[in-house]
């Protein structure tokens, strides 16, 4: 086998880590709580938008423009728990014939959303103290 199928198959068994992340100003104590279904992505996936002054949240990419991202920490949660056949290939959520489990997957975002709920809520990340809207019921 080649070395790039060999790194191929190395990245699609390992394992995917899901969870919640912040990012704290360090300058106003602000903080913008998330989750993702991929943490390993999810520093740099936000980062980009910033960096592209795309990011959905207005105040938040306002003070990163102000700083110019300097004054910005990126930090881990909370990992959500799973088992151990969640792969980064995603085969874990698709049944035998090839069908999305849509019932594992709505799960996934259940669970990563009462995680983001409880950290935002904890660490008082909603507006004005921090970058977080309060979600709509």
């Amino acid at each position: 086998m080649n070395r790039r199928k060999e790194l191929q198959q190395e990245y699609a068994m390992k394992k995917r880590v899901m969870g919640v992340f912040q990012f704290v100003n360090t300058a106003s104590g602000k903080r913008y709580i998330a989750s993702s279904s991929s943490l390993e992505s999810a520093e740099s996936r936000e980062e980009f938008m910033l960096r592209m002054n795309s990011h959905m949240n207005k105040a938040l990419q306002e003070d990163w423009n102000a700083s110019d991202g300097a004054a910005f920490v990126y930090e881990v949660l909370e990992e959500l728990k799973l088992g151990d056949e969640i792969r980064n290939d995603f085969k874990d959520m698709m049944t035998p014939e090839g069908e999305l489990r849509r019932d594992l997957v709505q799960g996934y975002r259940r669970e990563l959303s009462k995680l983001e709920d409880k950290w935002r809520e904890q660490l008082g990340s909603y507006e004005p103290e921090g970058y977080n809207k309060r979600r709509r019921v």
